[in-house]
């Protein structure tokens, strides 16, 4: 259909074939009208029945039923040249009419009412229609993923060509510059060395032939190979030879670094981050997260006021409900809180003091126990003090606790610190402790310790203010990650991935300490401040709500 400006220009009214001011079509009439024809037009006898349409409104979706509805009336028979069809053979899948119902070829046949099947048809190409939208729309997804996948191994591999071409270059270089050094070894220069190894390896040759040739004469029978060979021998080629103007025994060494390969990097599948669950709560601020054996979350929390609670989290819906509240009154307000739970369902929390807090869980309420002789802490000095709240971890019937010499000076830093095991009774087996002459804990402690844990190859994982610092079971460091900028919370995945809650995003690091990946704002997580894998193995994120508003827990897939 030509558009109304266009029409205006190229036709005229097909009534009374003077006006170009077009703005009806009579689909019965196949004609189009001006305003003043269509007036005249409605007048007819039998128009009420007829199909006007304003052009401008011929593509809508309402007109575009109206038209398709006038056609129907107005199908003809194939067979039946002048007769429209009313009915619908189901068998044959083809419009007929009220003669066709009588032939042999339609006997026994499924007829329908045509307007029927219409509607019926029209409405599942509708829902067709629909499911093809949203098949659609998971596929241009899927096929977005899958360029993003096939762009970044584009380019992840030619970043390894790259590097590649730098190392062979670099080689080459080093290669060249070392064969010059070594060319400037030789004495007094490599030319004259090796002009002067021809010779001496030219006049070799000379005299090995003459010695078989006065050999041959000497084992001879006959006198005349004597007499013909003295002649042949030059004997000014049988002087001594000066062989000292130019030291020919001269010895290099090429050394090789430990380093049996070039270190030329690695590739490390990153995993990908999905979100999928968002719970509200009616808290302002979680500030941890772990699983009882059942599944069950136990969560820390502040109110308003930054007072800490501890208690359930029920699913809900699209809610979380913390029930069975406890008021943790021994808690300091300011300082840090960490939790872990141990294999027998025993919750200990470092409470940010010198002492720490035990709680059973009993009938699905949460109970104090006194730990006055849970942990051994008496081979400490009595002075100064020590506080505790400085991350707490339990694993595999072991317990790790972070603790530092506090001088009631927030603003200096502690002189003396480090980390205790435990067993699971609360024996102590292990101090690790910060001196002058350790220069990896020296390095670590210099901020305060916040939360800890330890991975699947048996590293144990500090996070202090800034950093966080990756050690080998006895406490020699292996790699301190420094790209963070306010972490409050760590825990690692079953395959030994390091996630990092910071500031307005989750980090997610390989075993090593490398960066992978990242979850954040674009997919609706602000302000995290605990991270938790539950018994699933997914990743729980706890946030603390925005101005006014509660706080959000995410539950996040983690597809390696």
């Amino acid at each position: 259909m030509l558009p109304q400006t266009m029409a205006q220009n190229l036709i005229v009214c097909q009534l009374c074939e003077k006006s170009k001011e077009i703005k009806w079509k009579c689909f019965n009439c196949d004609l189009v009208l001006c305003q003043k024809c269509a007036s005249i037009h409605s007048k007819f006898s039998g128009s009420e029945e007829h199909c006007i349409i304003d052009l401008k409104q011929v593509g809508t979706p309402e007109n575009l039923d109206i038209i398709r509805k006038y056609h129907l009336k107005n199908i003809f028979c194939l067979n039946h040249k002048k007769e429209k069809c009313s009915l619908f053979c189901k068998d044959c899948k083809i419009p007929v009419c009220s003669f066709c119902v009588i032939k042999p070829i339609h006997k026994g046949h499924n007829l329908e009412k045509l307007s029927t099947v219409y509607n019926t048809q029209l409405s599942e190409l509708e829902d067709i229609k629909q499911l093809i939208k949203e098949n659609l729309s998971g596929l241009s997804k899927s096929v977005r993923e899958s360029a993003t996948t096939s762009d970044n191994y584009n380019e992840i591999k030619q970043k390894i060509i790259q590097r590649e071409r730098e190392i062979k270059e670099k080689a080459t270089k080093d290669a060249a510059i070392l064969i010059d050094e070594l060319d400037k070894l030789i004495i007094p220069s490599k030319d004259a060395f090796m002009e002067e190894k021809q010779r001496i390896q030219d006049r070799e040759i000379k005299l090995k032939e003459t010695y078989n040739e006065v050999d041959a004469a000497l084992n001879s029978h006959q006198p005349t190979s004597v007499l013909s060979s003295i002649n042949k021998v030059e004997k000014c080629s049988l002087l001594k030879m000066n062989l000292n103007n130019i030291p020919l025994e001269q010895n290099f060494k090429f050394i090789v670094p430990d380093l049996k390969s070039i270190n030329f990097g690695s590739v490390k599948k990153c995993p990908i981050l999905k979100v999928i669950k968002t719970y509200e709560t009616k808290v302002p601020y979680i500030i941890n997260l772990k699983s009882l054996k059942d599944g069950t979350l136990v969560c820390i929390y502040k109110d308003s006021k930054l007072q800490p609670f501890i208690g359930y989290c029920d699913e809900q819906g699209d809610n979380y409900i913390i029930t069975n509240e406890i008021h943790a009154t021994c808690f300091p307000v300011f300082y840090y809180i960490d939790m872990t739970i141990t294999e027998d369902d025993l919750i200990l929390i470092a409470n940010g003091n010198d002492q720490l807090t035990c709680m059973k869980e009993h009938d699905k309420k949460l109970q104090f126990f006194e730990l006055s002789n849970l942990f051994e802490l008496s081979y400490l000095p009595e002075e100064p003090t020590y506080t505790f709240g400085n991350g707490i971890h339990s694993f595999d019937q072991t317990i790790l606790l972070g603790f530092e010499e506090y001088d009631g000076l927030e603003e200096y830093p502690c002189q003396l610190g480090g980390v205790m095991i435990f067993d699971k009774s609360g024996h102590h087996l292990q101090t690790f402790m910060k001196t002058e002459d350790d220069s990896d804990l020296c390095c670590l402690l210099k901020q305060k310790i916040m939360k800890l844990t330890t991975n699947t190859n048996g590293d144990i994982i500090i996070m202090d203010k800034k950093n966080l610092s990756i050690f080998d079971s006895n406490f020699k460091l292996k790699r301190t990650y420094e790209e963070l900028h306010s972490p409050n919370d760590i825990v690692t995945t079953p395959n030994g991935l390091i996630v990092v809650s910071d500031t307005n995003s989750v980090d997610v690091l390989s075993m090593d300490g490398d960066c992978l990946t990242s979850i954040g704002e674009l997919e609706g997580i602000n302000r995290s401040t605990c991270v938790h894998i539950d018994k699933k193995g997914q990743l729980v994120i706890g946030c603390k709500g925005q101005e006014n508003e509660n706080a959000k827990v995410h539950v996040v897939k983690i597809c390696n």
